[in-house]
Parts: C-alpha cells; sequence; structure tokens
C-alpha cells in the first residue's frame, strides 16, 4: 500500500470502535443462538417420577446383587439391515433358553425415537429382533430377561447406526 492510500483513509478511532462494537454484538448474537437451541432440544426431563425411583433405590440395590449373584454373561449386536442380536449364556457359558426377552432402543440425544421389541430364540441362548433405528448415530438397547413373570436380569449396550448410504442413481 503507498503513502497516498494511508493518507486519504486513515485507521482513526471510530473505525477501531466501530469494529469494537460489532465483534462483541457478533459474539452475544452467536451466543443467544446457541442458548436457544439448547434449550428448545432438550427438555431435561431424566423421569418422570424421580422421588419415587429414589424411594424405591433399596429394592434396586437388592435386585442388581441378585443379578449379579447370577453370573450371567450377555452380548448385544446390531446387524445393519435393523436385526437386534442378543446371546445370554450362564456363569459357565452354557446357553440359557425359554425365556422372555424384551428390549428398548433408546435415543439418549433426542426424545420420541425410543423403539421396543420381544426378541425371538432363533437358537438355544441367542435371541433376535427386527428394530429399524429412523436415524443414524448412537442409541442405548436395552434388554429385560424375564423367567416365570418376574424380570430376572438386564442388560445395556451402546450402539452406532451408521447413515444409509445410496448408491448413485438410485432412490
Amino acid at each position: 500500500m503507498n503513502r497516498a492510500a494511508q493518507i486519504r483513509h486513515p485507521f482513526s478511532g471510530r473505525k477501531f470502535l466501530a469494529i469494537l462494537v460489532g465483534s462483541f454484538i457478533l459474539v452475544t448474537a452467536v451466543n443467544g443462538v446457541m442458548i436457544w437451541y439448547a434449550l428448545s432440544t432438550f427438555s431435561g426431563l431424566v423421569s418422570d417420577s424421580a422421588y419415587a425411583e429414589g424411594l424405591g433405590f433399596d429394592r434396586v440395590l437388592a435386585a442388581s446383587r441378585a443379578e449379579a449373584a447370577l453370573g450371567w454373561k450377555a452380548n448385544i449386536a446390531y446387524a445393519p439391515e435393523g436385526r437386534i442380536v442378543f446371546h445370554l449364556a450362564d456363569d459357565k457359558g452354557r446357553p440359557l433358553s425359554n425365556l422372555a426377552v424384551s428390549m428398548v432402543m433408546l435415543r439418549p440425544t433426542q426424545e420420541g425415537f425410543d423403539r421396543q421389541a420381544s426378541l425371538g430364540e432363533t437358537a438355544p441362548g441367542l435371541y433376535e429382533a427386527t428394530v429399524r433405528a429412523p436415524l443414524p448415530g448412537v442409541w442405548d438397547v436395552r434388554v429385560a430377561v424375564a423367567s416365570q413373570g418376574q424380570t430376572r436380569f438386564h442388560a445395556e449396550q451402546r450402539i452406532l447406526v451408521e447413515p444409509v448410504v445410496q448408491p448413485l442413481g438410485q432412490p
């Protein structure tokens, strides 16, 4: 830049003040948008009955100890075509059969997309169901195993559902 251009357009205090004030306004506006998104996308409600659940915490601890004493081992997998596969074995690795198995798929970042299903036994100790996740991303799969009408075991696995990629030229 030559000397003549500097003389015609000097950097004045007014320009500096305008840049400074404009920067603060921009930062405040961006923060306002981020606060609005944070408050409008998650209700913050984790439980409808937190007080009642807190009162029953001793029962939860007793059930957890009884479940741990069983020594059962579980594995949850999700196949890309939407199949939930649950394998259940006893403490010696033998498959456990003839149990009522149900599951819930929860989206931890968004409400309203949860899925529930009963898993059918396809082989000894192997339970399956087809449950398509409506959105890609992270999901929590919670499985409950019941015997004689009473829930005896729980398992949970966080899974990642990959987005479905369509080949070019296909609808």
